[in-house]
């Protein structure tokens, strides 16, 4: 039972951090994905290309 319990807290503390890491995606997606003032032609493709990024890294 107590291994059980250590192999539980462990998984427990492995979902906590990769909901902290995916939080931490999103915030940034959500940061770099507002649409911009200007017209969505002059949005810089390396702009876009950082939103791709971290896109994917969030949802590995």
């Amino acid at each position: 039972m107590t291994e059980e319990v250590k192999r539980l807290r462990c998984a427990v503390a492995d979902l906590i951090g990769e909901n902290e890491r995916l939080t931490a995606a999103l915030r940034v997606i959500e940061i770099k994905s507002q649409l911009p003032e200007e017209s969505v032609d002059l949005v810089p493709v390396t702009a876009l290309y950082e939103i791709n990024l971290h896109a994917k890294e969030a949802l590995k």
